[in-house]
């Protein structure tokens, strides 16, 4: 059995990487307490404590912990969160933004989820008919924001983390909702783990060694699958049994780390995106990601707003222009001050590109290029004198616009991993 004597900063130190410093989500409750004391002496250590405003004594928890704070001598951060309504998914979503903007370049956010959090956490999952990632748990390590996000104690009981408390004579806030068993995770802590335990005492010990070991197994099939990051072949889906095809988009898709569609969902999208005629681009989005289909392959995308072909905007040069819809930005490095028309998503242009003997159909110049769906919705047609002169790109009817003209688009490409558990 893990003991107290286990529990030490400099052990929980090795198993993290070299970075910039700590910031301790810290609520002021046990778990938190006791990861905020054991990292009190390193350097460069701060908290944050985000008030949820769901508890009507949430004001004396936020006072407990500036002041158990100033005690150790460790900097606060204090947020109110705004919440878009009290479940515990909400509050969970703001947490993390916040966590996220205060987050410095290569610094760790340390969180005190333990053994019991984890798993509560396999067996929610479980019930929720969750896929192979699902039943991974929570990382112990991943990337987030600038940094790290890093749950040192995750090889610990909570019985642990109160001994711990007890040990060093140390105060902590208890939460009374955790009693509210109409939560689904109260409802696993409170009614089904304790009967669990009874006949299998070893049980949430070998729950998390069970996603240790599924989160090991996922690992290497992400490896032995080796994604391209960047798209999915339809070839690719079409080189598997067809039973098997979901589950290959499944394992691309999740390999993202975004919220996936159900079952059901994810076995049209894939049917539709494989059988579409090849003159046809399916579409699917939502709120987190929009796929779409092109060039015979599978691209997922950041959610952005379409602009409409009416609508016109002036640039005066003396400013950056950023499009509308906040996916990139124009500026001029010209000495003049010119006024330029900026519209969007136009048929019929013509364009003759500098140091080129002809004048060109846009619609050419984009096949041509094999510029994708979503980059020609944000590509800023430039006029000057009711002449297109540019399409911000290296495309300009002079040289003058050619290189004054700089259009940085934003990258709404999906590459990498963007949540977290």
């Amino acid at each position: 059995m893990v003991s107290t004597k286990t529990l030490q900063v400099n052990r929980l130190l090795a198993s993290l990487p070299k970075c910039n410093g700590y910031l301790i989500a810290y609520s002021g409750g046990a778990d938190s307490s006791a990861l905020l004391h054991l990292f009190a002496d390193t350097a460069n250590v701060r908290a944050i404590h985000i008030n949820h405003h769901l508890q009507a004594d949430a004001s004396d928890w936020q006072q407990h912990c500036q002041k158990t704070c100033n005690d150790l001598d460790i900097p606060l951060i204090i947020e109110q969160a705004q919440l878009a309504d009290s479940s515990e998914n909400a509050a969970r979503i703001a947490r993390y933004a916040l966590f996220n903007q205060h987050l410095n370049s290569n610094e760790i956010l340390l969180t005190a989820h333990h053994a019991q959090d984890q798993s509560e956490t396999i067996l929610l999952k479980l019930l929720r008919g969750t896929g192979i990632k699902g039943l991974c748990g929570i990382a112990k390590l991943q990337k987030f924001a600038q940094g790290y996000l890093a749950r040192p104690l995750l090889g610990f009981s909570p019985q642990i983390l109160k001994k711990y408390l007890l040990e060093n004579k140390l105060n902590w806030i208890e939460d009374s909702s955790n009693q509210d068993s109409s939560y689904k995770r109260n409802y696993i802590r409170n009614e089904i783990l304790p009967g669990l335990l009874k006949s299998f005492p070893d049980g949430v010990d070998n729950i998390s060694r069970s996603g240790n070991n599924i989160r090991q197994s996922y690992q290497l099939l992400q490896h032995l699958l080796n994604f391209d990051d960047r798209y999915l072949c339809i070839d690719t889906l079409l080189s598997v049994p067809d039973k098997l095809r979901t589950t290959l988009f499944y394992h691309w898709l999740s390999s993202k780390n975004l919220p996936l569609p159900d079952q059901k969902a994810l076995s049209q999208i894939c049917n539709d995106f494989i059988h579409a005629k090849k003159d046809k681009n399916p579409h699917f989005a939502n709120k987190y990601y929009q796929l779409s289909r092109w060039q015979h392959a599978i691209y997922c995308i950041k959610p952005y707003q379409q602009i409409g072909v009416n609508h016109s905007f002036q640039w005066n040069t003396s400013l950056a222009f950023v499009l509308p819809n906040k996916s990139g930005v124009l500026s001029y490095v010209g000495t003049q001050n010119l006024n330029f028309i900026i519209k969007f998503n136009q048929t019929g242009q013509k364009l003759k590109p500098a140091n080129s003997q002809c004048t060109r159909p846009v619609k050419k110049l984009f096949q041509q290029h094999k510029v994708p769906p979503w980059q020609r919705h944000n590509t800023p047609f430039i006029y000057h004198n009711n002449t297109l002169v540019s399409l911000g790109y290296s495309w300009s009817h002079m040289d003058k616009y050619l290189t004054n003209i700089v259009f940085k688009p934003q990258n709404i490409l999906i590459r990498g991993e963007a949540t977290s558990d």
